[in-house]
């Protein structure tokens, strides 16, 4: 059973991450246990072995437990996607009829199918109604033990990026998961060749399955993109063999796979590596634990050479259509193959196997398509125009590529009914991917010498996509060329999707506008912004300063600078040090390499601050080399202790100490130049490029990070669209007559920080039970453990906030953060304060505080006291032949008591509790940690 397979897995790697996302990842131990808790739940509802549990979520660590939990129930899973419309959802209601479904819910589900069945997949049938396919679980299992067609084990990280219904959403998950690799769950889709540089550099992505479309269009239009892969899988159509040796010629490292399969095999039966050798791209040969054979119309198995149908047999073959006996028995039937009466289904392929045993497609024997990786009955599209008011006949023609592969369908109907009426009644009863390209009406069917529609005179019928010319070099010039050269038009006020562009075709524009102006053009901004007067305007807004001058600091840097200048350049308490145990073959020279290569890429870690007339980060040309010395721990303290130049553009440094066995390797950076979520974004990055550097190439990162001038055009654009005037007459009322908060004073002792482990499952179990977040959990607790202890009750807290709201501020190293002042009291909920406080955050600290005047009293202004929620990745050095190991270690507090709940995405939650010794007894920190520790753990 699958989930029984990843439970073993769970069991010997239980810290190893299962899942990564934006949010960060999940272990395979807290998968197994968020699976457990969802299974409860159902099976409260019912749900046991029989069952078919529908399940709606979107892309996301829920909606794998909640996979994995149908399956511990015992029963299987389909897996929907949330954007089909509403007609399709009633009739999968009517093949499902009293199951529990999730989120919508249910109880006591009458049995469906086998207690063998793992999974539904929905396909479209010839009358427009789904089918329902049931696989058991041995399908799946089949595939990755003793895989034959790439390498699955816990060095493999596959991105999911497939559709979630579909077979290919198997592969990207199940191939992981039972194999103990990483599953990088992708939100955006379709996947840009942008966004694959990126999971590479971030994530390390060395495993990628792509519909053959997309793998085609990555070809065409950015082939490098595919640097740092070790296999790229390939399906769903037929494979161009002048794609495949583009490929090959720019990428030989990586290796291609092709391959067959029928949603009724679960995913593959036929693999094939590609080599530069292949002419026409066969099919390859049977995966494991499955056979496929040529049968004649006779049912006599083919000789080699002769064509005739494929079959296919073996372990991984569907159960059933659900609720169609008839079609199941047409399709899945005995056959007399090899002396013995075997099952097999007819894929109504025709097909050829060599000498070698190796198959070759030779086309349909019916009128099914494959367009964009989505199997399609021509005859379910017609039968749903047909039922339009005014259609007196239609016929869905395939558009055919240069290479003769669908890359298109067009419906062309007769009658009286409006087209945007027919079209409008496809898109609401057929899913996306079935919806025609092309809805056309005709006065009269062209008819061919047999009397059937002629599909080549209708073809010829539709607008043509031939070169429109378009002169001029601005952006609106520029944009209206591409549109023209994808959909014939370059009507600038029209949509791109009503001048016939296809999602397809939406990739291949964003990924040219991308590379033509230096910045990402997700899909979802032209599916926002579809004409191209609009995706021009949008292009031509500024995103960059002058480059000469730099941009501003932040106030908040700007305190660092100030901090730093004050210190006379000694200090050491901003500095943000990250220290790893190396084991292991280590690459010094690639290491070194790797370090200058991730000085390069991030600005701000070669920037140098200036305050002469206003504070700045100016671009800077020093260098940063790892220091290379022998000694111990305190020797690599030393080091990172020691003062940084940020005037010289020095706001960090690397040493690689060694020391008997193994090595140290720390970064120092300054607070000016870095924050908790730029520790992952350095680690991830020096990884990135020491694998390269190891290889005897430069790295290839993916996406290029924002220059600091950018970035901080970006943090000015977030504050620019807040009602700044409505802020400022908020903290004005909210602070006003706020005391400070009085501390029993320290010690001046060494110690200044303790940690106690938390299990973070009861943090966000009181979240949900009072509807708010682990963030106001942890301001409520902390608010009344010091009140409780100092008898105060009304005072501010400081909460640091994030300035990364945007895809592009994620990528920088550097100090993208601010700080609200959470106000609490008598009659004042936690909750209500955060939230106020949040939505009140554009405005700078700074300036609140400078709303109540100076603070003379040496103390911070405003709050005493920070509780921060430290959620970011952890950051995790992957050195390839080496074992790293991460110091977490606590730094200096930021105000007289800190008090964090860190609960890294597949970390170990704590609570570190740290003081400012010279201002707060060590009994304030004890009295803190107990009361906290019992509010957020009962």
């Amino acid at each position: 059973m699958i989930h029984e397979v990843f439970r073993a897995r769970a069991t010997e790697r239980p810290d190893a991450i299962a899942l990564a996302h934006s949010g960060g990842g999940v272990t395979y131990a807290e998968l197994d246990r968020m699976s457990d808790e969802i299974a409860l739940e159902l099976s409260a509802a019912g749900v046991g072995k029989g069952n078919v549990v529908p399940v709606v979520l979107p892309v996301s660590p829920e909606l794998v437990a909640t996979l994995l939990a149908v399956l511990k129930c015992g029963a299987a899973y389909a897996a929907l996607d949330p954007s089909w419309p509403a007609e399709r959802f009633r009739r999968i209601e009517e093949l499902l009829p009293g199951q529990v479904w999730v989120p919508r819910g249910g109880e006591n589900p009458p049995p469906l199918v086998d207690e063998t069945a793992a999974m539904v997949f929905f396909t479209s049938g010839s009358t427009g109604e789904p089918k329902a396919v049931v696989s058991p679980h041995e399908a799946t299992i089949r595939l990755f033990q003793d895989c034959t067609f790439a390498t699955f084990d816990h060095t493999t990280v596959m991105p999911q990026v497939s559709a979630v219904p579909w077979d290919a959403f198997a592969l990207e998950l199940w191939g992981v998961l039972l194999t103990g690799g990483t599953c990088v769950l992708v939100e955006d889709r379709p996947l840009l060749p942008g966004s694959l540089r990126e999971l590479v550099s971030r994530h390390g992505v060395n495993t990628l399955f792509l519909t053959t479309s997309l793998f085609q269009l990555v070809v065409e239009e950015d082939v490098d993109a595919f640097a740092g892969l070790r296999t790229v899988i390939t399906g769903g159509e037929k494979l161009s063999a002048w794609h495949a040796r583009r490929f090959r010629a720019a990428r030989p490292e990586v290796r291609l796979v092709n391959g067959y399969g029928p949603v009724e095999s679960a995913v593959f039966v036929l693999t094939h590596d590609v080599t530069d050798l292949d002419g026409e791209v066969p099919l390859g040969r049977p995966v494991t634990r499955t056979s496929v054979h040529v049968v004649a119309e006779d049912g006599r198995e083919c000789a080699p050479g002769e064509v005739g149908e494929l079959v296919v047999a073996g372990d991984g073959l569907a159960l059933e259509y659900l609720g169609d006996p008839g079609l199941t028995a047409e399709k899945f039937t005995w056959l007399p193959l090899g002396g013995s009466s075997v099952r097999v289904y007819r894929t109504g392929d025709r097909g050829s196997v060599d000498a070698d045993g190796v198959f070759h497609f030779h086309g349909r024997q019916d009128r099914q398509v494959k367009v964009r990786g989505h199997r399609i009955e021509p005859a379910g599209i017609e039968h749903v125009a047909g039922g339009v008011v005014g259609v007196r006949r239609c016929v869905v023609v395939p558009v055919p590529d240069e290479t003769g592969a669908c890359r298109a369908l067009a419906l062309f109907y007769a009658g009286d009914a409006e087209q945007d009426v027919v079209a409008a009644r496809l898109r609401a009863d057929l899913p996306a991917y079935s919806v025609p390209d092309h809805v056309v009406r005709v006065p009269a069917f062209p008819l061919s010498a047999n009397g059937k529609a002629d599909a080549r005179a209708l073809l010829a019928s539709l607008p043509q996509t031939g070169p429109v010319e378009v002169t001029g070099g601005s952006v609106a010039d520029v944009v209206a060329r591409e549109f023209a050269a994808l959909v014939g038009s370059a009507e600038r006020d029209r949509s791109f999707f009503e001048l016939g562009g296809t999602s397809l075709a939406a990739v291949r524009l964003c990924t040219r506008l991308g590379a033509r102006f230096g910045r990402s053009v997700p899909v979802s901004r032209l599916r926002s912004t579809p004409t191209a007067a609009g995706l021009a305007e949008w292009l031509s807004e500024p995103v960059e300063q002058a480059r000469g001058r730099g941009p501003v600091l932040t106030p908040m840097q700007h305190s660092f600078l100030v901090r730093h200048q004050v210190a006379g350049g000694d200090d050491p308490y901003n500095h943000c040090p990250l220290v790893w145990t190396v084991t292991g073959d280590l690459d010094v020279s690639a290491l070194a390499e790797a370090v200058q290569d991730v000085h390069q890429r991030h600005g701000y870690l070669h920037a140098r601050y200036t305050d002469d007339d206003e504070p700045l980060a100016v671009p800077g040309d020093a260098v940063v080399e790892l220091e290379r010395l022998t000694g111990d721990r305190a020797t690599l303290d030393a080091r990172l202790s020691a003062p940084l130049d940020l005037e010289a553009g020095v706001p960090w440094r690397a040493v690689l100490v060694r020391s008997g066995a193994v090595w140290l390797f720390g970064v120092a950076v300054h607070h000016i130049a870095f924050d908790g979520w730029s520790r992952h974004r350095l680690a991830d990055d020096l990884s990135a490029a020491y694998r390269a550097r190891v290889r005897g190439a430069a790295p290839d990162f993916g996406l290029e990070v924002p220059v600091p001038a950018e970035t901080s055009s970006a943090v000015e654009g977030l504050a620019r669209a807040a009602d700044v005037a409505a802020q400022r007459a908020f903290w004005a009322e909210e602070l006003a007559g706020m005391p400070d908060l009085v501390l029993r004073e320290g010690d001046g002792g060494a110690d200044y920080a303790t940690e106690h482990p938390v299990a973070v499952e009861a943090v966000d179990r009181i979240a949900r039970e009072r509807g708010t977040s682990r963030l106001a959990v942890l301001v409520d607790a902390v608010a009344r453990a010091v009140a409780a202890h100092t008898g105060q009750v009304d005072f501010g807290i400081g909460v640091p906030v994030t300035q990364r709201s945007t895809e592009a501020l994620e990528l920088p190293v550097g100090c993208l953060i601010d700080t609200v002042c959470v106000r609490v009291g008598p009659g004042r909920s936690a909750a209500e304060a955060v939230a106020g406080a949040l939505a009140h955050a554009d405005l700078p600290f700074a300036e609140v505080a400078r709303l109540h005047g100076p603070v003379r009293t040496g103390r911070h202004p405003r709050y005493q006291v920070i509780a921060a929620v430290q959620d970011a990745p952890e950051p995790v050095l992957d050195l390839p032949g080496c074992h790293v190991e991460w110091h977490d270690e606590p730094t200096p507090p930021l105000a007289e008591l800190q008090v964090e709940l860190v609960a890294p995405a597949g970390g170990a939650a704590r609570l570190r509790v740290s003081r400012d010794a010279g201002r707060v007894a060590a009994e304030v920190v004890s009295a803190v940690s107990a009361a906290v520790l019992e509010a957020i753990s009962r």
